[in-house]
């Protein structure tokens, strides 16, 4: 299994106002991930420009092995039901 624990993205604005855009649409689309961003102004000889970075982390390895955990015993209890259900309505010769 692999599972994705954070991520480091870049973006390139024209305008402070456009990289400052870029970071609230970040932090509403995923305000529970996003753990930090910053914005850089630059130059080259064709301009000025902002850099904008954000920093994203989804799970640590920790939760990862807990939710399995707490998944796998979900299935059990899940499984464990559905077994009993089908035992109360098997019939037998008697019953008919």
């Amino acid at each position: 299994m692999r599972k994705q624990l954070n991520t480091k993205e870049q973006w390139f604005a024209n305008t402070e106002e456009e990289a400052n855009k870029i970071v609230d649409e970040a932090k509403e689309e995923f305000p529970d991930e996003m753990i930090g961003h910053s914005i850089q102004q630059k130059s080259n000889k064709a301009g000025e420009y902002f850099l904008v970075k954000l920093d994203m982390k989804f799970n640590t390895p920790a939760g990862i092995m807990e939710s399995e955990l707490s998944n796998e015993s979900e299935e059990d209890d899940w499984d464990e039901g559905e077994n009993e259900s089908t035992e109360e309505n098997t019939t037998t010769e008697d019953d008919e």
